[in-house]
């Protein structure tokens, strides 16, 4: 398996007035080359103070790092080289077009100047906004300001990408260009990193997600582990609808080995169980003459997923 990022016990610090606050508190975390990953978590938690430190804006007060295979203290000026960030709320200027705005940044980030039109003109394709490069970046919508944004992080053409609150202040409809944007520029071949406390803004289109609060990590796996882990935690949820008695059928069907719960609802049947027995369903339908209509194992959603570990550990989400 190989590593966009990996960390290990990363920690920061920062000192004020003769006390300590922990930023980023003892971090472990992996982020899969090629994928897109979600890194989750209320304003405050400690994200981009994390992203800071993986591109040498910042030093860790402790621990160590990687970033696609060079060291986040001794090899910071490398990774700048092959990472596009987007900060949260990074700066334009508004009475520059979004072409000339670009130019600048290609300067700032040594491109060569035979080079940068067509690179700026490229990135601009690739967002969407190659048509309306002579207009004034102070004209744009949030979420054309947010893909302007995602242009200049693609000027190097970098291997990874960091995405800083990507979707903040972008209407429903911007919102979704975006995370259109981001599966295609993942189908690339690019990894992404998306830092956000707009949890169902991004989350269904991640890999793997990372929650965290305080600074520490309070989640962290594949989507579809954990939402498995959730399901075999909180339970089988199986909707069986049938025509024939289903009052017996329901009745014996408690009697189940790991059956939770049964619930009769009109003509539906609802079950919970510790595992998934819709095979042990359709034999004790065939034995009570019910024909089967629906039989439903009804999967946990992300969502949920937040929910439960949300209220566990007492977050609160804007």
């Amino acid at each position: 398996m190989e590593y966009a990022i990996e960390v290990f016990d990363l920690t920061k610090v920062y000192r004020s007035e003769g006390k300590e606050i922990k930023a980023v508190d003892h971090l472990n975390l992996k982020v899969e080359k090629g994928s897109i990953f979600g890194l989750l978590g209320p304003n405050g938690a400690g994200k981009t103070t994390f992203i800071m430190m993986l591109t040498g804006l910042t030093l860790p007060t402790s621990g160590s790092g990687k970033v696609l295979g060079y060291d986040i203290i001794k090899e910071s000026l490398q990774i700048r080289r092959k990472v596009g960030l987007l900060p949260e709320g990074f700066g334009f200027y508004d009475h520059l077009t979004a072409e000339e705005n670009l130019n600048y940044v290609a300067a700032l980030n040594d491109i060569p100047k035979e080079e940068r039109r067509k690179r700026v003109e490229d990135v601009l394709a690739s967002v969407g906004l190659l048509e309306v490069k002579d207009r004034k970046f102070g004209g744009f919508s949030r979420g054309m300001k947010q893909k302007l944004g995602i242009a200049q992080a693609l000027l190097k053409n970098p291997e990874l990408l960091l995405l800083d609150e990507p979707t903040a202040g972008v209407d429903p409809e911007g919102a979704r260009a975006i995370r259109e944007l981001v599966l295609k520029l993942n189908r690339e071949g690019k990894t992404i990193v998306l830092s956000t406390h707009l949890l169902f803004e991004v989350g269904p289109i991640c890999d793997s997600i990372a929650i965290m609060n305080y600074g520490r990590l309070v989640l962290q796996g594949k989507v579809k582990d954990l939402l498995e882990r959730l399901m075999a935690e909180e339970g089988y949820r199986i909707k069986i609808e049938g025509i024939g008695e289903v009052g017996a059928f329901a009745e014996e069907l408690s009697r189940i080995a790991g059956v939770r719960s049964v619930r009769l609802e009109g003509k539906a049947v609802h079950v919970v169980a510790e595992k998934d027995i819709r095979v042990e369903i359709g034999k004790l339908s065939a034995k009570h003459n019910i024909e089967i209509v629906t039989l439903e194992l009804q999967q946990p959603s992300l969502e949920d997923l937040f929910i439960k570990y949300y209220k566990k550990e007492g977050l609160s989400y804007a």
